[in-house]
């Protein structure tokens, strides 16, 4: 059975959008056609409070990287509505990146983690390396990073994946074709409280840590709040 996947996508509705226009359509038209699909396990949008750009999140649970290459999923793009091809060419940002779950040894969630909703803050972190340095780097994250950060207060989960293909659309998008970084970290937290607590601290800075960052050659950090979900 083939791994399961995930969709990231990071979007900001620019000054050619306004913001009420974009969540009308994010809300009402593009996630309930994804809800509808098969492939999709769950819908998520998050919000960005690390004052960061783009300002929106929205992440899915995918059945499999095999499925986002046949119908119906990839009749989604062939099938927009008018109004979803006026938004794409007139939105700032889109951004799109399809990735597979790195298989990685057991890393239960804690006792905070529930199925059922969203935890309400995650943090994104995309890495890219040197060649050379990918093997230590998954030990490292494997046999260190997340069973130090698992010891922090609010922890929830940490999921791995690896970047599969990935797109950006709007007018930022169609100016550079920006590839994001191979390995994504998708950390959940009960609070923001964490980033100030001696056990997180403690994670990020290890000689092993320090070792391991020489070999980064892309990197980037997105902190996000719960703002939305849906249900099939």
């Amino acid at each position: 059975m083939p791994p399961t996947a995930f969709l990231l996508v990071f979007s900001e509705p620019g000054p050619d959008v306004t913001e009420a226009e974009y969540n009308e359509w994010y809300d009402n038209e593009h996630i309930p056609l994804r809800v509808d699909t098969p492939a999709f396990q769950n819908w998520t949008r998050w919000k960005a409070v690390d004052g960061e750009q783009p300002t929106y999140g929205a992440s899915y649970d995918l059945e499999s990287y095999e499925a986002t290459k046949k119908a119906p999923y990839t009749t989604l793009a062939e099938t927009r509505s008018d109004r979803e091809k006026d938004i794409l060419r007139r939105i700032q940002l889109l951004d799109r990146r399809h990735y597979e779950l790195v298989e990685s040894p057991s890393h239960p969630p804690s006792a905070l983690y529930d199925a059922t909703k969203p935890a309400p803050y995650v943090v994104f972190v995309c890495l890219g390396f040197k060649p050379e340095y990918e093997d230590e780097f998954n030990k490292w994250y494997d046999e260190e990073h997340i069973p130090m950060l698992s010891k922090a207060p609010g922890w929830v989960r940490t999921r791995r994946f690896v970047l599969k293909d990935w797109g950006q659309m709007g007018v930022e998008g169609q100016k550079q074709q920006k590839e994001p970084p191979k390995y994504l970290a998708l950390h959940e937290w009960q609070s923001k409280d964490v980033f100030h607590s001696a056990e997180y601290k403690a994670a990020m800075s290890t000689p092993w840590r320090d070792k391991v960052m020489q070999g980064v050659v892309s990197k980037e950090r997105r902190v996000m709040t719960f703002l939305k979900m849906w249900s099939r």
